[in-house]
């Protein structure tokens, strides 16, 4: 069982694909708790969705999915021990000094702006790391510093930013704890599968509020079981809509329902609803 969770509260905007065909970018807003067992809850909540050319919007409005992939009620991925980690357990794994860190990133080929925004973005880092981490950003080649840069929010901070390959990457830190405030992807040329002209975000995340907390929110179904052995293995149960369980491997799904119910992980109306045919 989990002892505490590093809560990461978020709003985000990023492309979809369906058969390499873009469809829209959907905006929402993403809480995450990740447990320092592996455990953890996502819970996000759509917001609108945006189209670079009408033509998008009109096939949107054909697809099947529509309705509940906009739908507005929240929606929970529920994690058992193992399962979701996110960057917490990597950046507790971190060499120390900057020398050591470079020469860890570089070999995992983490060492660009996208990179390290993947590992800092939904994580509570220390001060020492935060700082060794944005140095190493500033100093990536031909990265460059925007002393007077924003968030997609408007908060103002120092930007770094760095081309990698066709995207424009920009980090933006508040000046004085070097805290990732946001970023934001945007196209450096004319993109023929997003239909969008050069300058064009294609994906932008704005972090509000980190905190390390006991427990999830109030009302969260237990953590269920088996938990993920190898650590971040797995396969993911659909309950109902708007709620998915990220669990270990099983084989037999009537017995882990019941188990589930048993727990109270799930209602009797889930139970009965999925129970395999005879």
């Amino acid at each position: 069982m989990a002892r505490d969770y590093e809560y990461i509260d978020s709003f985000a905007c990023y492309g979809e694909t369906v058969n390499n065909v873009f469809e829209r970018l959907a905006e929402s807003r993403r809480e995450a708790w990740f447990g320092d067992d592996g455990s953890g809850l996502m819970r996000s909540q759509h917001i609108r969705s945006l189209f670079f050319t009408d033509q998008q919007r009109l096939r949107w409005e054909t697809v099947p999915t529509r309705t509940a992939r906009e739908a507005t009620e929240p929606s929970l991925d529920l994690y058992a021990a193992g399962c979701f980690h996110g960057p917490r357990r990597e950046l507790s794994r971190l060499p120390s000094g900057r020398v050591e860190l470079e020469g860890y990133l570089r070999s995992r080929r983490q060492l660009t702006l996208h990179g390290i925004h993947q590992l800092i973005g939904e994580a509570l880092v220390p001060s020492g790391q935060r700082q060794v981490l944005f140095d190493l950003a500033a100093d990536l080649p031909n990265a460059w510093i925007v002393d007077d840069a924003a968030d997609q929010l408007g908060r103002p901070g120092v930007g770094i930013g760095r081309v990698e390959r066709n995207f424009r990457e920009e980090l933006v830190f508040n000046p004085d704890t070097q805290e990732l405030l946001g970023y934001r992807r945007v196209l450096v040329d004319p993109d023929a599968d997003y239909a969008a002209p050069a300058g064009a975000i294609t994906g932008w995340t704005a972090y509000v509020s980190r905190q390390l907390v006991t427990a999830l929110p109030e009302g969260t179904p237990p953590v269920p079981g088996p938990p993920c052995d190898p650590p971040g293995g797995g396969r993911g149960t659909g309950i109902r809509p708007g709620l998915l369980l990220g669990t270990g491997y099983f084989t037999d799904l009537k017995s882990q329902l019941d188990q589930w119910l048993a727990a109270g992980v799930i209602t009797e109306a889930d139970h009965q609803a999925l129970q395999p045919p005879t």
